[in-house]
C-alpha cells in the first residue's frame, strides 16, 4: 500500500511516538497525592482532585472549540488557581504556552505586541487581566469573566473530568517566554518539551533540597515566570501552594506567621521589601526552610541581613528566559559565608546538574580561573531558538553554546561570580 501523504499523515506519525516525559512524570506525580490540597487562594482552595479534573476538563474544552497542537495559548493574569489548570491543559495538548503577569511592567504594556509576535490560537484573561486591557478584544476566552468574552471555565464544566491521555511530544514547543531584559527588543525564547525539568535538585543535595508531602509553600512572585515552573515541580511532590495575586510585604510576613508557610519563592526586590518592613523582626519566621531568591543582583549587605533574618534557609538563583535555571547558591553556601567564607556572597553559586559553564575572551578563546570574560552556557534545557527570529538565535546561540551577554569569572571550585554585561 503506498504511504499516505499530505499533513494529516504526518501528524498521524508524529502522534505514535511516545508522549512528552515531562508531562507524563508531572501528571503521574500529581495523581499520587489524591485528597490533599494542591492549591489555596484568599478563602478559596482546590484539591488534587479537583485541579486535575480542572486541567482534564480545559483541555478537552479547548480541543472541542477546534483548539489542536503546536497552537499557541497566550494568558495576561494575575495568580489565580485557574492559571495552574490551564498551564497543565495546555502541556496536555502540546501547546506553546506564555504567560504574561499584570503585575509585570512590560506584559501590562506589551501584551498587543506580544500578540502580534507569538499569534496565539487562544488569548485569555481572568478577571485582573480583563481590568487591565480595559477593552473587551474580539475572540477573547476568560477565566469565570463572561462579561469580557467567552467563559472558558463555563465551557470546561460541561466536559469529563476523567484523564486526558497527552497530546504532546518531545518536539513540541512548551513554553514561549518572553525577554524581560533591558537590553535590545523583548523577544520569545522557545522552549520545548525535550528540555522540561520536573526537579532541579542536585543528588547530593538530600534532606535540604527535599520537600516532605503536605508543607505549604508561598507563591508571591507572579506564576507566568519561574515561579510558574517551581509550583508545578512543589505540586508534583505533594506541596500545597498558597497562591497571592500581589506583593504586600506586611501581608507575606503575616501569612508566613500564620499559615506557618515552609518556603517562599522572592525576587530580589521582594527580598529588599520584606528586610525593610518593620514587622520583620517581630514576626515568626521558624517555619521557613527554604526561601529561594534571584532575577537579579542581590548586594552581598542585603544577603547577610537576610540570613540574620531567616536563617540559614536561603538559596540564589541564576536565571534567565533562555535558561530558566542556570546556577544555585546553597543553603550551605550561605552557612559558610556567615561563618568564614563571606565572599561567596558576591557569587550566584555553581552549575546546577546538566548546565556548563564558560568564560570565554572576545575571539571566543577560552579564559582561566579567575579571569573575567563573557559566560557562555551549555544545557539540555536551554532554549532552541528565539520565535521567528533566526537572525537573533544565530547571534546568540553558536556551536552549540549560548552567548549570554552576561560577564562574570569562575573560582577554582567552580563559583560563577558575575561582575555586568559583556
Amino acid at each position: 500500500m503506498r504511504e499516505p501523504t499530505g499533513t494529516g499523515a504526518l501528524e498521524d506519525r508524529l502522534c505514535a511516538r511516545p508522549p512528552a516525559r515531562y508531562v507524563t512524570e508531572l501528571f503521574t506525580g500529581l495523581h499520587r497525592w489524591s485528597g490533599r490540597i494542591a492549591l489555596r487562594a484568599g478563602k478559596r482552595q482546590m484539591t488534587f482532585d479537583e485541579l486535575l479534573a480542572q486541567s482534564y476538563r480545559i483541555a478537552r474544552a479547548l480541543e472541542r472549540m477546534g483548539h489542536s497542537r503546536h497552537e499557541g495559548i497566550v494568558c495576561l493574569t494575575a495568580n489565580p488557581p485557574e492559571l495552574v489548570s490551564l498551564r497543565l491543559a495546555a502541556h496536555l495538548l502540546g501547546s506553546r504556552f506564555t504567560a504574561l503577569n499584570v503585575n509585570v511592567p512590560g506584559d501590562v504594556t506589551g501584551w498587543r505586541g506580544i500578540l502580534a509576535a507569538v499569534r496565539p490560537a487562544v488569548f485569555l484573561v481572568d478577571r485582573r487581566g480583563a481590568e487591565v486591557l480595559g477593552e473587551r478584544v474580539p475572540g477573547t476566552l476568560t477565566l469565570g469573566v463572561p462579561e469580557a468574552g467567552c467563559d472558558l471555565l463555563a465551557r470546561a464544566a460541561e466536559e469529563s473530568g476523567e484523564p486526558l491521555a497527552p497530546r504532546a511530544r518531545e518536539e513540541d514547543i512548551a513554553l514561549l517566554v518572553p525577554s524581560h531584559g533591558t537590553t535590545g527588543p523583548r523577544r520569545g525564547a522557545v522552549h520545548r518539551f525535550s528540555g522540561m525539568r520536573v526537579d532541579w535538585r542536585r543528588p547530593e543535595e538530600g534532606a535540604l533540597g527535599d520537600f516532605p508531602a503536605g508543607i505549604t509553600t508561598l507563591a508571591v512572585s507572579p506564576l507566568a515566570g519561574n515561579a510558574g515552573e517551581v509550583v508545578l515541580m512543589l505540586l508534583r511532590q505533594g506541596c500545597t501552594a498558597l497562591l497571592m495575586d500581589d506583593f504586600d510585604p506586611g501581608r507575606v510576613l503575616a501569612t508566613v506567621e500564620a499559615e506557618r508557610i515552609t518556603s517562599v519563592y522572592l525576587l530580589s526586590g521582594h527580598l529588599r521589601r520584606l528586610l525593610a518592613h518593620p514587622d520583620v523582626g517581630r514576626t515568626d519566621l521558624s517555619s521557613l526552610r527554604y526561601v529561594p531568591y534571584g532575577n537579579a543582583p542581590v548586594p552581598a549587605a542585603t544577603v547577610r541581613r537576610a540570613i540574620e533574618v531567616f536563617g540559614p534557609v536561603l538559596a540564589q538563583n541564576y536565571l534567565s528566559s533562555e535558561i530558566r535555571a542556570i546556577t544555585l547558591l546553597r543553603q550551605e553556601d550561605h552557612l559558610a559565608a556567615s561563618t568564614g567564607r563571606p565572599e561567596l556572597l558576591r557569587s550566584v553559586g555553581r552549575a546546577l546538574p546538566e548546565v556548563e559553564i564558560r568564560i570565554r575572551g572576545p575571539r571566543g578563546e577560552p579564559l582561566p580561573r579567575g579571569v573575567c570574560g563573557e559566560v557562555w552556557l551549555r544545557a539540555p534545557h536551554m532554549m532552541s531558538g528565539y520565535w521567528r527570529d533566526p537572525a537573533g538565535t544565530a547571534r546568540v546561540l553558536r556551536g552549540g553554546w549560548l552567548h549570554s551577554g552576561d560577564r562574570g569569572r569562575l573560582d577554582e571550585e567552580g563559583y560563577l561570580y558575575l561582575t555586568g554585561r559583556a
